[in-house]
């Protein structure tokens, strides 16, 4: 073997025995592809699992105002992102976007955020991926909250599964309201009387999804009960329900906190 060789294979052994007297893990770098934390497709639609709007929302986007990460290249109000890279002990990070390309990410505490624009699920799921410098080879890429853009017309049963009391109030509705009081027959057909008297809540249709446990496909909407329930709190909210916006990604007026959207 040449003595080069040899020289090298020690290099390697002196840094193996180094982090083994010091406990020290030593990792260069780190890729992270994004697989789709923060949203949820619940059988007919992509919906953010947590849709902060309006200047409150943009203020935690800005990590709740103490300035640890800026709003990048959008104006307040605009649909966003927050993206948040767990990796403890790094000592940097990017994240690479469709349109930005390579950013730099924010040190918070354990994590790095970046506030993006907003971007559809199919646009980012296998395409958006994090580096980072040091730390372990084992890292987390979410979603945490942000705001899709306003079309308005539909909010899924997804949205409402996820919605706060909030967003429940302007409907003048509760999660407990009966599915036979309700939603029947404007838009579902038939009552339900699987779990009687007076068939399920409004929630339990909900957390059911894409599924025909309370009742399949029915007149006069040709909805499922899942979908009628999304249909029938949509319609309660200033604008409507609107029978072709179903299935269309961030069609709710309102996030989950009851704020319209801008």
């Amino acid at each position: 073997m040449q003595m080069k060789n040899l020289r090298a294979i020690g290099a390697l052994l002196a840094v193996g025995a180094f982090a083994v007297m010091t406990g020290a893990v030593v990792f260069a770098s780190g890729t992270l592809y994004y697989t789709g934390q923060g949203f949820t497709n619940d059988g007919t639609t992509w919906s953010l699992n947590s849709q902060r709007c309006g200047l409150a929302g943009q203020g935690v986007a800005n990590d709740g105002g103490t300035g640890q990460f800026a709003l990048n290249g959008f104006v307040l109000g605009d649909p966003y992102l927050v993206w948040v890279l767990t990796v403890n002990g790094a000592s940097s990070a990017t994240l690479s976007l469709p349109d930005e390309g390579i950013v730099n990410m924010y040190k918070v505490g354990g994590t790095f955020k970046y506030a993006s624009k907003y971007y559809s699920p199919t646009q980012i799921i296998g395409i958006v991926y994090a580096t980072w410098t040091g730390g372990p080879n084992r890292a987390t890429l979410t979603v945490s909250h942000g705001c899709p853009p306003r079309d308005g017309g539909w909010c899924s049963p997804g949205f409402w599964k996820n919605a706060t009391d909030g967003a429940w109030a302007l409907t003048g509705y509760s999660k407990t309201s009966l599915f036979n009081q309700t939603v029947v027959p404007n838009y579902y057909g038939t009552s339900t009387a699987l779990l009687p008297p007076d068939g399920p809540t409004l929630n339990q249709v909900l957390s059911t999804p894409g599924a025909n446990t309370y009742g399949a496909a029915s007149g006069p909407l040709g909805l499922n009960a899942f979908n009628a329930t999304g249909a029938f709190l949509t319609d309660q909210l200033v604008g409507g329900f609107d029978p072709t916006k179903v299935g269309v990604e961030g069609a709710c007026q309102i996030d989950h906190f009851g704020n319209h959207k801008p």
